[in-house]
């Protein structure tokens, strides 16, 4: 390559990724189902907000949350490899607005946009988000074709491969190719939790964590639902796990989300565990909850949920505010 093409694509590069390449608003209020409204207590669940997010190509296909409070901003990933910066802005504590800051590729070691099946991110976490400090929070993005879980600094930059945890890379357990790692998190005592979106033929769904460095524990569990999947987990102050499945088999068929909970005393006793359902959303009982895959703790018991729209024409990028009410 040229020195003088070697510099136009530097200079691209680094336009894709300056702050201030937002469309603004990007929230347009929506009703998921009629009968229940924000203020609304539904099953373990407050109602709180939801959007449909449009207006930015970046706003497709959104698959992984998490809440940076140094920041105050809330960081999505994409399955087109994009990391995306949104604002939130709430009227008497429900969600009103979301505001698109800053969007930028996913880089490789090499700094280019990850392609194709390399930038098909799923699962968001953070480190050093809530230290006091800005500007040194690292991103830990999980993938699902070629799967991994990734450091990244909060520009897209890449910093590290992180080893996958032992269960991952036996033959038997290595998840399937567009079934891999949706879900990662950060547990107060256990580190980085994963588990595939769904287990290999013949075995049951697991979640598995490890220290870097080191193997850890594998815990078992049942989906709620028949053809469920899980999508997306985050870890509670207390060590309690908060899970989001996702069950769905086609269009001639209802979705449906469902929210659970492990609880932290069973993590740190057991190796199978009974899930708790918070609440469930069914297409076929009026909900117009879409493909939800992305959740993240905001603070206290509230949380964000979003959907993934496929880039599909029909489908909305639907972001959800809420409260977890049931103890």
């Amino acid at each position: 390559m040229s020195r003088y093409k070697s510099l136009a694509l530097l200079l691209i590069l680094s336009l894709q990724g300056l702050p201030g390449h937002s469309a603004g608003l990007v929230g347009e209020p929506i009703r998921l189902a009629n009968g229940v409204g924000d203020g609304d207590r539904f099953m373990g669940v407050e109602l709180l907000g939801s959007l449909s997010l449009k207006g930015d190509p970046a706003l497709a296909e959104l698959s992984g949350l998490a809440w940076d409070e140094d920041e105050q901003t809330l960081l999505a990933v994409s399955d087109r490899g994009w990391l995306l910066w949104l604002k939130p802005h709430f009227s008497e504590g429900h969600l009103s607005q979301v505001e698109l800051t800053a969007s930028y590729p996913l880089r490789d070691r090499r700094e280019a946009p990850l392609r194709s099946g390399w930038r098909d991110a799923e699962g968001l976490t953070l480190e050093q988000s809530a230290n006091g400090i800005q500007g040194d929070t690292r991103l830990i993005v999980s993938f699902e074709r070629r799967h991994r879980i990734e450091s990244y600094r909060p520009d897209g930059r890449w910093l590290a491969t992180l080893p996958l945890p032992a269960r991952l890379r036996e033959t038997g357990y290595r998840p399937k190719s567009n079934r891999s790692l949706e879900a990662v998190t950060l547990h107060p005592q256990h580190g980085l939790v994963t588990g595939p979106e769904s287990p290999p033929d013949g075995r049951p769904p697991y979640l598995a964590n490890y220290l870097i460095n080191a193997a850890g524990q594998v815990w078992e569990y049942a989906f709620k639902e028949p053809d469920g999947a899980l999508v997306a987990l985050e870890a509670l102050p207390n060590g309690d796990l908060i899970l989001l499945e996702r069950a769905y088999t086609s269009i001639f068929s209802p979705w449906v989300i469902s929210l659970t909970r492990i609880r932290a005393t069973d993590l740190a006793t057991g190796s199978t565990m009974d899930t708790e359902t918070i609440a469930r959303f069914d297409s076929g009982q009026g909900w117009l909850m879409q493909n939800m895959e992305g959740l993240t703790r905001h603070r206290e018991m509230r949380f964000f949920m979003v959907s993934d729209d496929g880039s599909l024409p029909w489908a909305q990028t639907q972001l959800l505010y809420f409260r977890i009410v049931s103890e």
